[in-house]
């Protein structure tokens, strides 16, 4: 019966990988399945099953501890997360602070016995939230590593998104990350591919970022009617719609499009360009070990904040829930 359940959550996730293989609700299904499978696996008296499981709890466990570090580096270092034109106010933080010491405090409570004909039941949607967040940000990673390892191989147009510009006119680590892993795919192809490079003027800077990027093109000798700038950009929302249009005035509309961005940054640009209707692949380019986590804290944050109505929902329902549960009971 076990092995049976197992089975078909297994063929579930094939499923929705190969129909929404770069989507969120796949990704959430994807480790949803994997928790219910590593329970089987815990229950089953099979001989294989001890092993099966705690090789789920160790996935669960790492990342578990992944997302209590990217909490605690949001909360505890905003300005390494935020960009310079946003910001994390002090309110906001002090706010999650706290929900994360009342969540410590439900937790011990409920541990020690100390629950019932207290504060504590009425507050059961804190840990219930936290859990939803949980999730997503297990499924988010799950996305993550789908995309860096599902890569386009042919493009004949490659659309280099914008990162900001170091000192106002300087290409930095990142953005350059991205234009050399453009370069290495173009010369990978036995055709000529056009270089789209995306991204405006920031308020501190000199140039728009894809004047920059096409000169440091340019400069490795990448010839210059192969490059084309999106010079209005100023996220990656307007990245994605604003290349479109001109990708589209393209021969046969730019053919195969692969968009490259930094691998932690790819799978939100894939749900955006999912939600766009854009049709277009990705390649990640490689990112320094001691930047991922700090990316990747900022695109968890992105990603939180492309459904905002749908958490505020769940808020409520579980509030709710958490009320009317305790008013039938009483």
């Amino acid at each position: 019966m076990l092995l049976s359940a197992s089975a078909v959550l297994i063929c579930l996730v094939i499923l929705l990988t190969i129909w929404d293989p770069h989507g969120l609700f796949s990704a959430v299904v994807t480790i949803l399945s994997g928790g219910l499978i590593t329970l089987f696996a815990t229950l089953s008296q099979r001989p294989w099953a001890p092993y099966l499981a705690t090789v789920g709890r160790g996935i669960i466990g790492f990342i578990a501890l992944w997302g209590l570090f990217t909490l605690f580096l949001i909360i505890g270092a905003p300005s390494l997360v935020v960009r310079k034109r946003e910001r994390l106010t002090w309110g906001l933080v002090g706010g999650i602070w706290i929900w994360v010491f009342l969540g410590v405090a439900w937790i011990y409570a409920v541990g020690h016995g100390h629950f019932n004909d207290t504060i504590w039941p009425w507050l059961t949607f804190i840990p219930a939230f936290s859990l939803y967040l949980g999730l997503l940000f297990g499924a988010s990673a799950i996305g993550y590593l789908r995309v860096i390892c599902q890569r386009a191989r042919h493009a004949d147009t490659l659309v280099v998104l914008g990162a900001g510009l170091l000192n106002g006119d300087q290409i930095g680590r990142v953005l350059g990350a991205r234009l050399d892993t453009a370069l290495a795919f173009a010369r990978r192809q036995n055709h000529p591919v056009t270089l789209l490079v995306t991204g405006g003027q920031g308020a501190d800077e000199t140039l728009s970022e894809a004047a920059a990027m096409a000169a440091y093109l340019k400069q490795r000798g990448y010839p210059a009617d192969q490059i084309i700038q999106e010079t209005a950009a100023t996220n990656t929302r307007t990245n994605l719609i604003n290349s479109q249009k001109i990708w589209w005035r393209l021969p046969h509309q730019g053919g195969r499009v692969v968009v490259i961005t930094n691998g932690y940054h790819l799978f939100r640009t894939r749900l955006l360009a999912h939600h766009l209707g854009i049709h277009a692949g990705g390649y990640p380019a490689p990112t320094r070990p001691g930047y991922i986590l700090v990316g990747w804290a900022r695109e968890f944050l992105a990603i939180i904040m492309l459904h905002p109505r749908l958490h505020r929902g769940v808020l409520i329902g579980l509030v709710a829930t958490n009320l009317l549960w305790l008013l039938v009971q009483g």
